[in-house]
């Protein structure tokens, strides 16, 4: 998605996670699973022990079970209320990096908006 689009939420979506991951250029992680519902993430485990699923084009693969960071990436996701408006600012994969009218930003699943 290379320009933003208004969207509304169609349901509430509540963020779990207040200590997202957040990967830097250069990061090495080691590799687990890629996710079966999502084709394109797979989950990645940093130094400190925390893991997220990330979008496989951020990052190199050196062997089955390690990775260096091509792309930074933050899993941060954002928490919306039902008919709130939000802008997409970026498509990967099936989820959409978004920011609300108070300026946070985070992932949304695709099919939260309309």
């Amino acid at each position: 998605m290379s320009q933003s689009f208004t969207h509304r939420a169609n349901a509430d979506y509540t963020v779990l996670d207040r200590n997202p991951l957040h990967l830097t250029l250069g990061q090495m992680v080691r590799l687990g699973p890629a996710d079966k519902a999502w084709p394109g993430w797979v989950w990645a485990i940093a130094t400190d022990g925390r893991g997220s699923h990330v979008p496989e084009d951020h990052l190199r693969i050196l062997a089955t079970d390690s990775a260096e960071v091509i792309r930074p990436f933050s899993a941060r996701d954002l928490s919306v209320k039902r008919h709130e408006e939000i802008i997409a600012l970026r498509e990967v994969k099936g989820w959409l990096w978004c920011r609300n009218a108070a300026g946070e930003e985070g992932w949304l699943p695709e099919f939260i908006l309309q």
